[in-house]
């Protein structure tokens, strides 16, 4: 075991071309980047976790709460995102990103004392402001690291920390529930342990905020327009329109893919807390506990299947994307689960999936396109596709529960009803996303996507 993480390690950072960094520089940005990860899962997940204690303190039902999960973080995630990948690619990425934990975690923390559902809506929308910059600044920053075989390894170990982060999103909170553990503040008074438990998800980002100035700018690599400056917006949407072929499919199946996921992943606790008649305390380490082994299988095996030759170049990646989805079918049938570690072993297929997705998906966007597109092109990503997905997800389960079936424990029907469908139009898409990506065996299997394409005239 030690033999073969040396080799894995090995493999992602003693790069074996001069012109990529080594381990003196590369450790301390991925090591800021793993935590960068760690917390925007926790500060994103805790409030699916929390839903139940969240809506019988504020009053909430289920559309409400549903508004929480999804509309709330993604609307100015989506609004500013394409405004945060452009400056991403043109202005210093460390700095920009440093800044953005501080102000997620501090509107986290401020979460915590948040006196109704419209107080509440807005941190959370500040919340999703702050997170649109990581995915953008660090799939940026990873492809100025990494050469494009050792990248799906890369971006691999930097989401293992949203898996983390997810686990602890559940772990944290439910130790908290569990000693009941209240505060009381100056003016503020008595807080409760929901709310306990953002303050303490909260303040501990600042800190990872500020380290991030101390990290020195890697050298950008990859320029399709070296000499004529930063591309502008116009360009990089013309670029994006030239091969709508294979975007247009590709922004499609993420946003299905997403739908089901995040409509699971935000009312996973929920459903369990219901369908089964528990607390949260009960199950809360049992659910972190699978989280973290349902995140690690998957970014394990999607950093080894990027980098494999099977996965070499978008090609081969669209094709792993393509058959991801139809492995995530078991997580819609909990619903007939009949003990609640069953329906969690269901639910965490998904789970397994989406890390294996994520990390094709920011690889595949490495390989498409220029570097200084990178940033703007994720970013175009969650705006267009997992915009609608994070907002609509969580909202099309409340809806169904509440307006078609009528009964808050049909909710588990919901999740089948609304994820189902949207998972198995994802591997259609992805395939045609596939078909459209016609590439020399060898340019799939190097990496070189990007010299494929034709470069946007200039405007």
């Amino acid at each position: 075991m030690a033999g073969f993480f040396h080799a894995w390690m090995a493999g992602l950072i003693l790069s074996i071309e001069p012109n990529y960094p080594g381990l003196k520089r590369s450790w301390w940005p991925m090591l800021l980047l793993f935590l960068a990860a760690n917390l925007y899962s926790i500060d994103k997940s805790i409030v699916g976790v929390l839903a139940e204690p969240i809506s019988q303190d504020l009053a909430l039902n289920d559309v409400q709460m549903g508004l929480l999960l999804g509309l709330a973080y993604t609307v100015l995630n989506g609004i500013c995102g394409l405004w945060l990948g452009s400056l991403i690619d043109r202005h210093t990425r460390c700095k920009i990103l440093g800044g953005a934990i501080i102000l997620w975690s501090l509107a986290t923390a401020a979460g915590g004392l948040a006196p109704d559902f419209k107080t509440f809506f807005a941190l959370r929308a500040l919340v999703g402001l702050g997170e649109a910059a990581v995915a953008p600044a660090a799939v940026s920053l990873i492809a100025d690291m990494f050469s494009p075989q050792q990248r799906g390894r890369a971006i691999s170990t930097y989401l293992f920390g949203a898996t983390i982060g997810t686990a602890l999103s559940s772990i944290i909170p439910g130790f908290i529930l569990d000693l009941n553990l209240h505060l009381s503040l100056p003016i503020y008074g008595l807080v409760t342990p929901w709310r306990v438990s953002f303050l303490i998800c909260g303040l501990v980002g600042p800190v990872v905020g500020i380290l991030f100035l101390t990290v020195r700018e890697p050298a950008r690599r990859g320029q399709a327009n070296a000499d004529s400056g930063a591309m502008k917006v116009m360009n990089k949407l013309q670029f994006i329109w030239l091969h709508k072929k294979i975007f247009v499919p590709l922004l499609s199946g993420v946003c299905l893919f997403y739908i089901a996921f995040v409509a699971i992943a935000s009312w996973m606790a929920t459903f369990i807390m219901r369908k089964f008649d528990i607390g949260l305390p009960a199950f809360a380490n049992e659910m972190g506990l699978a989280l973290l082994i349902s995140g690690a299988l998957g970014y394990f095996s999607g950093g080894l299947a990027a980098d494999s030759k099977f996965g070499r170049g978008a090609r081969g990646k669209l094709t792993i994307m393509a058959i991801l989805p139809v492995l995530a079918v078991p997580a819609t049938l909990a619903v007939v689960a009949p003990t609640p570690l069953v329906a969690l072993v269901l639910l965490c297929t998904i789970m397994v999936v989406a890390p294996v997705l994520n990390v094709s998906l920011n690889t595949t966007v490495q390989d498409l396109l220029p570097n200084e597109m990178r940033g703007f092109t994720y970013a175009f990503i969650s705006v267009i596709a997992a915009l609608p997905a994070g907002a609509g997800g969580p909202l099309a389960v409340a809806f169904v529960t509440e307006y078609v079936f009528q009964d808050q424990e049909a909710i588990g029907l919901s999740l089948l009803v609304v994820c189902l469908p949207a998972l198995v139009l994802a591997s259609l898409a992805f395939a045609m996303a596939r078909r459209a990506t016609a590439v020399t065996p060898k340019a799939a299997e190097e990496g070189e996507m990007a010299s494929m394409l034709v470069a946007p005239k200039p405007i």
